[in-house]
């Protein structure tokens, strides 16, 4: 995992072309504050020129190099943690109480669509700096990278890499750039339809933008002090067939929207724990169905939206909650979690073991999983993912704990953080140290990328730290 000259200069050739477009969506909510005449104009225009033209001299300065795949998660590590870096200047110096590191937790947990907020009521806040939240989680929603390779990539080679360093791994298209473009485009569809239908159903177009933005991409931040205000059956439907679309793969998407027929395991399995996990909670608390459908939903969703307060629920609905968090929705989503089909995976792995101890050494058994053929590579990844995503959630639990939390409370947005769901339980507020809210953003920042692209960052800083002290 030797790190060359090249390889830096390569990887800061792409993190200059990252930063550039980070600086112009800085731009972006200017459009807001001149429309409503607000005093937040510099506080976007400032850093957004300066990021813009920081990025272009960058990507100017450096030559582009042909990359293998670890070089292109090292940049996507340091690209999601620079974006929190950037987008949290804004927030800081528009929000009088914030400190910096409050800003990096908000904008973190925008950008990686987990929607946890340390803002107590958001509803004072300028309308530029809501926008700036849900154009964060929206844009994070498509990945910071599958954009910039569509701006950026010279080649199909350089496209593909930095389209599975975000840990994507299907193709819709044969080419990773055509995958790409039908993924934006198909993004960009649902979104102005969502809006369209929003507003048909009575919101105001602030509403219904924001409310799509953060819906689609299964972020659940709010322009609201409630996370979901809205008790009117209609908007409740249509934000819950959002949400679904979000557990939904962009290659079903696709398939639906070119009107192919079309039958998906993790669809399928999906929506038979929805309904049960709905029905259990709703019995178990005593929930209208519908606040309990739509709850599980946000969950399984990692959207994070609720209508209830979940800190009344059950110990056993919340169990229910935390698992649903954990495994999260489809591969090749929007959404968090483990994903369903390595949860699969690992069931039908286990059911593997047993049938090889019960049935006759000679029998012959070949596992597969619709036409997923489940060979050892593939079984190891799943377990790999499972176990790293479990571990990391019980080390930021333990690092609550640690600080007085609850257990049970430490654990919940423990879970909630590395699946980027953002539903809570209070346990990071304004007032936590500033270690819980550290924990809080690595937790957001390594889930948002399963986890293995920080890994390889690390290791390689390890070993290059490593090599450098040995030559002392």
């Amino acid at each position: 995992m030797a790190i060359k000259k090249k390889d830096v200069e390569g990887i800061l050739h792409i993190l200059g072309g990252i930063i550039q477009i980070l600086g112009l969506f800085t731009l972006v909510p200017c459009i807001v504050s001149i429309y409503y005449n607000e005093n937040t104009l510099f506080n976007f225009l400032i850093p957004g020129v300066f990021f813009t033209i920081f990025g272009f001299i960058l990507k100017k300065v450096t030559k582009h190099q042909n990359l293998k795949l670890h070089h292109t998660m090292i940049a996507s590590a340091l690209a999601w943690l620079i974006a929190s870096l950037i987008g949290a200047i804004p927030l800081y110096l528009s929000i009088p109480y914030f400190s910096y590191i409050d800003g990096v937790y908000e904008s973190m947990s925008a950008w990686t669509t987990t929607g946890m907020t340390l803002i107590p009521n958001v509803e004072v806040l300028p309308k530029s700096v809501l926008f700036w939240r849900s154009f964060q989680q929206w844009i994070g929603g498509v990945g910071i990278l599958v954009l910039s390779a569509l701006v950026l990539a010279r080649s199909g080679t350089v496209a593909y890499l930095l389209y599975a360093s975000e840990a994507r791994q299907e193709r819709i298209m044969p080419s990773a750039m055509g995958t790409i473009k039908t993924i934006v485009w198909i993004y960009i569809l649902y979104t102005i339809l969502g809006i369209l239908l929003l507003y048909l159903a009575g919101l105001s177009f602030w509403e219904a933008l924001n409310l799509t933005m953060t819906g689609i991409c299964t972020g659940g931040m709010s322009i609201s002090n409630y996370s979901f205000p809205y008790n009117d059956f209609a908007k409740l439907i249509m934000i819950g067939i959002m949400m679904v679309g979000g557990v939904v793969s962009f290659s079903i998407h696709h398939r639906i929207l070119t009107g192919k027929y079309f039958s998906d395991i993790q669809t399928r399995y999906a929506l038979i724990v929805i309904i049960i996990t709905s029905i259990i909670i709703s019995i178990k608390d005593n929930v209208p169905i519908i606040d309990s459908l739509f709850t599980v939903v946000s969950a399984m969703t990692s959207t994070g939206f609720t209508t209830i307060n979940i800190g009344n629920l059950s110990n056993l609905s919340l169990l229910l909650i935390i698992f649903l968090m954990l495994i999260g929705g489809g591969a090749g989503t929007t959404t968090g979690g483990v994903k369903i089909i390595r949860f699969l995976v690992i069931l039908k792995a286990l059911w593997y073991e047993i049938k090889e101890i019960i049935y006759p050494k000679s029998a012959v058994i070949h596992e597969h999983l619709e036409n997923l053929d489940l060979n050892y590579s593939i079984i190891r990844e799943a377990f790999i993912v499972f176990f790293l995503y479990s571990f990391s959630s019980f080390l930021i639990a333990l690092t609550l704990i640690y600080l007085g939390y609850s257990p049970y409370n430490a654990i919940f947005d423990a879970v909630s953080f590395t699946s980027n769901i953002g539903m809570s339980l209070g346990v990071v507020t304004l007032e936590t140290p500033i270690i819980g809210k550290i924990a809080g953003i690595i937790g957001m920042w390594i889930g948002r990328l399963e986890i293995i692209p920080v890994l390889v960052l690390l290791a390689t800083l390890y070993l290059k730290i490593r090599r450098i002290c040995k030559s002392r």
